[in-house]
């Protein structure tokens, strides 16, 4: 059975994707927060009036911001890989 080892640029690479991961991750928190302290407002002031090009743009914006980091996250490639053992 053959030892797999590490080279130095497979663990900064490894350590650079976790930190990459955590980073994106902190980020989502902080929109998906933001989204929640401001529904209700957002729910008088945006989803009351008729639907026009601002109100779907910023929908858009706001939402699809948040549905591609969620998506980005889940992407396999994007996921930090194990080290083999």
């Amino acid at each position: 059975m053959s030892e797999q080892g590490l080279t130095p640029d497979d663990l900064v690479q490894l350590s650079q994707d976790q930190t990459a991961y955590c980073i994106y991750a902190a980020a989502l928190a902080l929109v998906v927060y933001d989204a929640l302290l401001s529904f209700t407002q957002e729910i008088r002031c945006i989803w009351k009036r008729k639907l026009s090009v601002v109100t779907v743009l910023y929908l858009f914006i706001r939402y699809g911001t948040v549905l591609d980091m969620f998506l980005q996250l889940l992407d396999r490639d994007y996921v930090p890989q194990t080290i083999p053992e």
